[in-house]
């Protein structure tokens, strides 16, 4: 059972150091450089939002186009006073242990 062990390791070894022991090609260019500019990849994305051909995936793909996301606090102006009391009043009531199950 160990020779098994032994050779395998041996196998595995040389395959590793083959594998590192390639030269890299300096034929090959490894510099890219962008056809294109950000600016017009931005304007091809506004107008094909525009003319509706640009398709969404995933989950909210679906989801109806909202100018802005409704919140319980976007309807009222709070303090900052009162933001910090909510959140005073929230960690009283909700006990979190951090690191343990419940």
């Amino acid at each position: 059972m160990q020779v098994r062990h032994v050779i395998a390791a041996a196998l595995l070894s040389v395959s590793a150091v083959s594998a590192m022991s390639q030269e890299l090609d300096p034929s090959h260019d490894r510099t890219f450089t962008a056809s294109r500019t950000r600016e017009s990849v931005k304007a091809e994305t506004r107008n094909l939002q525009a003319q509706g051909e640009l398709k969404a995936v995933g989950e909210t793909a679906d989801a109806p186009v909202v100018a802005v996301v409704p919140t319980p606090s976007a309807e009222r102006e709070l303090t900052r006073a009162e933001v910090k009391a909510e959140l005073a009043t929230w960690r009283a009531s909700h006990k979190v242990r951090v690191g343990e199950l419940g």
